[in-house]
């Protein structure tokens, strides 16, 4: 089953409901509940169908960096975009579409995984078969609520498919019962699933992903004693590795569900609409040329001292001979060969590309055989190893009280940081690991929660320039959700 042509199963779901007595007579043209869950295919392709959220319109991967790094002091629009400009700004409302897309399409993942829920423990399976598919489920259940619950803060905890004479006006329901739901799909998910897929199943979730986001829900409820333990079953695994050079998570060819890859979102270049990695289009610069097709907007820059307050910067922030800023950052006469290598390789301009004067270099590939219009065949990280191993020795320096010099914690930190070229530690602080999360990850989806994670986000966007408010560190619920569910009551200050 081929995981990167993840739309084809989609289908298979959409006719999907629990509403089996609507009707008297069963469809003959249409994939219902009642004629579909028979094999045990049938459920594999619902549960693979379940992924199609990430690719769906672009909106997850392509431009979920609106709600995961424009708010931060990573990330500015590239433009005065209606959509992008007030996330920056902190002066998003409820109406915003990129807040509406981050609510429907992690919703509608869960929705995916409680058919699956509902309907696999019935078929006639054994355990063995019926464990690893329900864990695969709950897993994309965690991973949508993770998401929501740092968005929102408190939503609706749906747990079940809704059934044709429910009322379907959930109430939201407090952070620490999500939490709690989170934690316990994710365990579930770490004892059933696989340790690895062969061939076409490479992507899908598997144990060392499952247990890497368990530790780092732990670390973002300051639960460090389960965050390392946690984070250092995942090392023990044996399975996963850093790469050895940074640049290859991010070149076409080296990048996908590589050795340092925990979970990543699968794509196909020049496919149908989602089933190619958008990032490329709003990342790479202006006016290039790069992609040789219509896209590349510079929509979504690096902030630098020329338009921000300098010392706070993306550009600031990597220290002398880090070899990752070349791999990240797209900076005046940099060099890059691996992009349209039959033209010879391209060279940012002297004078920049952007308001900042930088561009993004992560997932800008160029052009190719295999890239359209906002689409290349990239995978796009979810989560990577050095993410286990920086979770691992933060969760260590918290229960050593903020600083330290445990030899476990500095090697797994020094690691990461060796990899790029830096000298080694010998004492790490919460300032040194939330610099360092916050150049190994730049552009990643991970910088605005950290600082919310670590209660950073106010001081840090505040020195950054930002007119920032309390209830700022929590986006709006979408109006169009207020309207059609009454019991839904909005965030303070929106």
């Amino acid at each position: 089953m081929n995981y990167k042509l993840i739309f084809s199963a989609l289908i298979i779901v959409i006719g999907l409901s629990s509403c089996k007595d609507f009707l008297d007579r069963e469809p003959l043209d249409q994939i219902t509940t009642d004629n579909f869950y028979k094999t045990y295919e049938d459920a594999e392709s619902a549960v693979i169908a379940a992924y199609s959220p990430l690719q769906q319109d672009a909106e997850w991967i392509g431009k979920g960096w609106m709600i995961t790094e424009i708010p931060s002091d990573n990330s500015q629009p590239g433009g005065t975009d209606p959509d992008f400009t007030p996330i920056d700004n902190f002066t998003v409302n409820a109406d915003a579409p990129p807040v509406y897309a981050a609510w429907l399409y992690r919703y509608r993942m869960i929705t995916f995984a409680n058919v699956v829920l509902d309907e696999v423990p019935k078929m006639d399976l054994s355990d063995a078969q019926k464990n690893p598919l329900l864990a695969e489920a709950k897993f994309l259940r965690a991973f949508a609520y993770f998401d929501l619950v740092r968005i929102f803060g408190d939503v609706p905890l749906i747990t079940a498919p809704p059934a044709y004479d429910q009322d379907l006006n959930y109430p939201r329901s407090p952070v620490s019962e999500v939490y709690d739901l989170i934690k316990e799909d994710f365990t579930f998910a770490g004892e059933y699933l696989p340790t690895s897929w062969a061939g076409l199943g490479a992507g899908r979730a598997t144990k060392g992903a499952a247990l890497t986001y368990l530790s780092k829900v732990h670390l973002t409820l300051r639960e460090y004693v389960e965050a390392r333990n946690t984070a250092k079953s995942v090392i023990d695994m044996g399975v996963y590795r850093l790469v050895d050079d940074f640049g290859d998570n991010f070149l076409l060819g080296s990048s996908d569900n590589n050795v340092e890859s925990i979970f990543q979102a699968q794509f196909s270049g020049c496919g149908p609409f989602g089933t190619g990695n958008a990032q490329q289009a709003f990342y790479a610069p202006w006016g290039e040329g790069i992609t040789k097709d219509r896209d590349g907007w510079g929509s979504h820059v690096p902030t630098s001292g020329v338009l921000s307050n300098p010392g706070t910067t993306i550009n600031d922030a990597f220290e002398e001979g880090d070899l990752r800023k070349h791999h990240t950052l797209m900076s005046p006469g940099n060099f890059y060969p691996e992009i349209n290598p039959g033209d010879g390789g391209y060279t940012y301009p002297s004078d920049g590309a952007s308001a900042t004067n930088i561009n993004i270099k992560k997932y800008v590939v160029g052009s190719g055989s295999n890239i359209c219009f906002m689409s290349t065949p990239q995978n796009s990280h979810l989560a990577r190893y050095s993410d286990v191993l920086l979770t691992y020795a933060e969760a260590i320096m918290e229960i050593e009280g903020g600083v330290s010099s445990n030899v476990d914690a500095l090697a797994a930190f020094n690691e990461v940081r060796e990899r790029a070229g830096l000298e080694p530690l010998t004492t790490i602080d919460k300032e040194v690991m939330l610099n360092e999360r916050r150049v190994e990850f730049a552009f990643e989806g991970h910088r605005w929660f950290d600082l919310l994670r670590t209660g950073r986000a106010f001081e840090v966007m505040t020195l950054h320039g930002k007119n920032i408010a309390a209830h700022h560190l929590l986006f709006p619920l979408p109006s169009s959700e207020l309207k059609i569910n009454t019991s839904l009551t909005q965030n303070p200050g929106y």
